[in-house]
């Protein structure tokens, strides 16, 4: 800790408090006090003998007590030792490379065919996805060359499940809305347009590389949208199932289901 006479000499030389403390390796406010005694945020009324004290200078200290934040993640250097740190951390780097990035358990089990809980098992599945990806590091926190490349792949499993997803949406869930809730028309039109918002995030993330900013603030907005799009149709759901019987949701989860069979049958003939 540097002394009471180390700042004052300093002082003495001409320097003000912020270059004092930066030679001394403190801040400008902690010189100031140890130059004074007092605290640099001008808290109080200072006595005669406290304004008259050696170091005491004739501006406000204020600024001294509240000196410019930095953000030491947005340095260079800063993201070179994140990628090291994760680089270095093999047990972890082995169980990323061995984990399955699928989510665990059928997009719709035989028994379950009622129209919002099969919509809500495909949310959950798409969610896990987003979690994954953000559980890993890209870019700009430093992941390595593995993580960023796995962020690419759960986008494009993102981007698989809801290229199943919404289709089978537009043609069974919004109708139904339009149809049977008294606002439906505004909310299958909000909801449509929440669809090609997150469409239009996707079609970017498939043009930007996993290894830039530009990706990982892409994946933001994308997390971001398709949260509050979760929540709007989680209310849509159970406005849904207080308004339209049990059949009538198990013959339209039904039709959902089958679209997203067709899907894959599709997909699968095309591999």
């Amino acid at each position: 800790m540097p002394t009471r006479s180390q700042v004052l000499d300093l002082l003495s030389d001409g320097l003000d408090y912020e270059e004092a403390g930066r030679r001394l390796g403190i801040p400008a406010g902690q010189a100031f006090l140890i130059a004074t005694g007092l605290p640099a945020d001008g808290g109080g009324t200072l006595t005669t003998a406290e304004q008259h004290r050696p170091g005491m200078p004739r501006e406000s200290t204020q600024h001294l007590s509240d000196p410019p934040s930095e953000n030491p993640t947005g340095k260079e250097s800063v993201h070179r030792w994140v990628e090291h740190r994760a680089a270095a951390d093999g047990q972890m780097r082995r169980a990323a490379e061995q984990r399955d990035l699928r989510p665990e358990g059928e997009r719709a089990p035989g028994e379950v065919h009622e129209l919002t809980t099969v919509l809500t098992r495909d949310h959950d599945r798409v969610t896990a996805l987003l979690k994954q990806v953000q559980a890993l590091p890209g870019a700009k926190k430093g992941g390595s060359k593995t993580q960023r490349s796995r962020r690419g792949s759960l986008v494009g499993l993102i981007t698989e499940a809801l290229q199943g997803h919404e289709p089978a949406e537009q043609r069974h869930l919004w109708p139904a809305v339009r149809d049977v809730l008294e606002d439906g028309d505004h909310l299958a039109d909000q909801g449509l347009r929440q669809e090609r918002e997150g469409a239009g995030i996707l079609a970017a993330l498939s043009e930007a590389s996993p290894d830039t900013e530009e990706f990982d603030e892409l994946v933001e907005q994308l997390v971001d949208r398709l949260r509050r799009h979760v929540a709007f149709e989680d209310a849509v759901f159970a406005r849904l199932r207080e308004n339209l019987p049990q059949e009538d949701r198990e013959r339209l989860g039904s039709g959902v289901v089958r679209a997203w069979e067709a899907a894959r049958r599709g997909t699968e003939r095309e591999e």
